[in-house]
Protein backbone atom coordinates (compact mmCIF):
# COMPACT_ATOMS: atom_id res chain seq x y z
CA UNK A 1 0.00 0.00 0.00
CA UNK A 2 2.94 2.35 1.03
CA UNK A 3 4.60 1.88 -2.51
CA UNK A 4 0.95 2.94 -4.36
CA UNK A 5 0.84 5.45 -2.52
CA UNK A 6 4.32 6.90 -2.95
CA UNK A 7 4.04 6.22 -6.78
CA UNK A 8 1.00 8.13 -6.87
CA UNK A 9 2.48 11.18 -5.40
CA UNK A 10 5.69 10.95 -7.93
CA UNK A 11 3.04 10.58 -10.77
CA UNK A 12 1.42 13.84 -8.91
CA UNK A 13 4.56 15.80 -8.10
CA UNK A 14 6.13 15.34 -11.65
CA UNK A 15 2.32 16.05 -13.45
CA UNK A 16 1.78 19.24 -12.00
CA UNK A 17 5.34 20.28 -12.00
CA UNK A 18 5.78 23.04 -15.71
CA UNK A 19 7.73 21.84 -18.10
CA UNK A 20 8.62 25.48 -19.97
CA UNK A 21 9.76 28.47 -18.35
CA UNK A 22 7.96 31.42 -18.29
CA UNK A 23 7.27 34.98 -18.28
CA UNK A 24 8.45 36.24 -14.73
CA UNK A 25 9.82 33.04 -13.78
CA UNK A 26 12.77 33.46 -11.22
CA UNK A 27 16.42 32.38 -11.80
CA UNK A 28 15.96 29.50 -9.55
CA UNK A 29 12.73 28.31 -10.94
CA UNK A 30 14.20 28.87 -14.31
CA UNK A 31 17.38 26.35 -13.11
CA UNK A 32 15.07 23.86 -11.79
CA UNK A 33 13.79 23.62 -15.69
CA UNK A 34 16.65 23.85 -17.40
CA UNK A 35 19.33 22.94 -15.23
CA UNK A 36 22.53 25.13 -14.74
CA UNK A 37 23.20 27.76 -17.50
CA UNK A 38 25.82 26.23 -20.25
CA UNK A 39 26.86 30.24 -20.07
CA UNK A 40 26.13 32.40 -17.77
CA UNK A 41 26.03 35.85 -18.50
CA UNK A 42 26.57 39.06 -16.76
CA UNK A 43 24.54 42.22 -16.14
CA UNK A 44 24.22 44.41 -19.23
CA UNK A 45 24.66 48.31 -18.88
CA UNK A 46 20.87 48.04 -17.97
CA UNK A 47 21.02 45.24 -15.64
CA UNK A 48 20.19 42.29 -18.17
CA UNK A 49 21.71 39.46 -17.42
CA UNK A 50 21.49 36.60 -20.10
CA UNK A 51 21.51 32.93 -19.92
CA UNK A 52 21.97 30.13 -22.25
CA UNK A 53 20.58 26.99 -21.33
CA UNK A 54 21.10 23.64 -23.42
CA UNK A 55 17.78 20.91 -22.76
CA UNK A 56 17.14 18.11 -25.01
CA UNK A 57 16.82 19.13 -28.31
CA UNK A 58 16.71 22.67 -27.40
CA UNK A 59 18.89 25.29 -26.92
CA UNK A 60 16.93 28.33 -24.33
CA UNK A 61 18.55 31.54 -23.97
CA UNK A 62 16.57 33.36 -20.74
CA UNK A 63 17.12 37.44 -19.95
CA UNK A 64 16.76 38.60 -16.29
CA UNK A 65 16.16 41.51 -14.74
CA UNK A 66 16.25 41.70 -11.16
CA UNK A 67 16.48 38.30 -11.11
CA UNK A 68 12.99 37.60 -12.67
CA UNK A 69 12.69 36.29 -16.34
CA UNK A 70 12.04 39.27 -19.22
CA UNK A 71 12.71 37.41 -22.48
CA UNK A 72 13.27 33.76 -23.39
CA UNK A 73 14.09 32.57 -27.33
CA UNK A 74 13.88 28.64 -28.29
CA UNK A 75 15.92 27.23 -30.97
CA UNK A 76 16.37 23.68 -31.74
CA UNK A 77 20.15 22.22 -31.95
CA UNK A 78 19.64 20.71 -35.07
CA UNK A 79 18.67 24.31 -36.40
CA UNK A 80 15.61 22.70 -37.93
CA UNK A 81 12.25 25.02 -38.07
CA UNK A 82 10.00 24.83 -34.40
CA UNK A 83 6.85 22.91 -35.44
CA UNK A 84 3.25 24.32 -34.54
CA UNK A 85 3.34 21.58 -31.82
CA UNK A 86 6.85 22.95 -30.57
CA UNK A 87 5.76 26.87 -31.14
CA UNK A 88 2.31 26.22 -28.65
CA UNK A 89 3.86 24.03 -26.47
CA UNK A 90 6.66 26.80 -25.71
CA UNK A 91 3.86 29.68 -25.84
CA UNK A 92 1.46 28.07 -23.81
CA UNK A 93 4.23 27.36 -21.10
CA UNK A 94 4.90 30.95 -20.86
CA UNK A 95 1.45 32.37 -21.04
CA UNK A 96 0.60 32.60 -17.06
CA UNK A 97 -2.30 31.11 -17.79
CA UNK A 98 -3.61 34.16 -20.57
CA UNK A 99 -4.31 33.12 -23.90
CA UNK A 100 -2.15 34.11 -26.92
CA UNK A 101 -3.64 35.77 -29.49
CA UNK A 102 -1.79 35.02 -33.03
CA UNK A 103 -1.49 37.32 -35.37
CA UNK A 104 -3.49 35.81 -38.86
CA UNK A 105 -0.86 37.19 -41.34
CA UNK A 106 2.80 36.56 -39.63
CA UNK A 107 4.18 34.39 -36.75
CA UNK A 108 3.43 36.90 -34.12
CA UNK A 109 1.54 36.75 -30.49
CA UNK A 110 0.22 38.88 -28.56
CA UNK A 111 -0.91 37.65 -24.70
CA UNK A 112 -4.38 39.06 -24.23
CA UNK A 113 -3.60 41.20 -21.08
CA UNK A 114 -0.83 42.36 -23.28
CA UNK A 115 2.27 41.90 -21.15
CA UNK A 116 3.58 39.73 -23.66
CA UNK A 117 4.69 39.53 -27.10
CA UNK A 118 6.06 36.94 -29.23
CA UNK A 119 7.77 36.25 -32.68
CA UNK A 120 9.60 33.97 -35.06
CA UNK A 121 12.52 34.85 -36.57
CA UNK A 122 15.73 33.61 -38.14
CA UNK A 123 18.66 34.16 -35.92
CA UNK A 124 21.99 33.10 -37.41
CA UNK A 125 20.69 30.68 -39.18
CA UNK A 126 18.58 29.36 -36.46
CA UNK A 127 14.85 29.50 -36.52
CA UNK A 128 13.98 30.97 -33.45
CA UNK A 129 10.69 31.61 -31.08
CA UNK A 130 11.52 34.40 -29.10
CA UNK A 131 8.82 35.72 -26.25
CA UNK A 132 8.99 39.09 -24.57
CA UNK A 133 7.75 40.77 -21.26
CA UNK A 134 6.67 44.33 -22.34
Amino acid sequence: MKRILLLIFTVFAILSTPAFAALGNSESEIEELFGKPDNEGFPDKNGVITNLYHKGDYKILVQFLRHLSVAESYTRTDQAELSEREIDAFLEGSSNERTWKKDPDKQVWEREDHKGKAWCETLRGRPTLLIQAK
